[in-house]
């Protein structure tokens, strides 16, 4: 199975972020989520905090996160 490839693959055809969770749509998702540990409590903790501060997804990411 291949990783998630932003040159290539749309990030919200494998993915979804789910409050501070990045929760994986696809088989390429999962393996991209588990290797890079997109999920390990402190990632999910710093998530969190920025979503507080409305500096999570920063602008440019939401961009690439919705095909709108």
């Amino acid at each position: 199975m291949r990783f998630f490839n932003p040159r290539r693959d749309f990030w919200g055809d494998h993915f979804q972020l789910n409050e501070a969770i990045i929760q994986p749509l696809t088989d390429i998702g999962e393996v991209t989520s588990r290797i890079l540990d997109f999920n390990k409590n402190e990632r999910i903790i710093e998530r969190q905090l920025l979503i507080e501060v409305d500096k999570y997804p920063p602008t440019a990411a939401k961009e690439k996160m919705s095909k709108n």
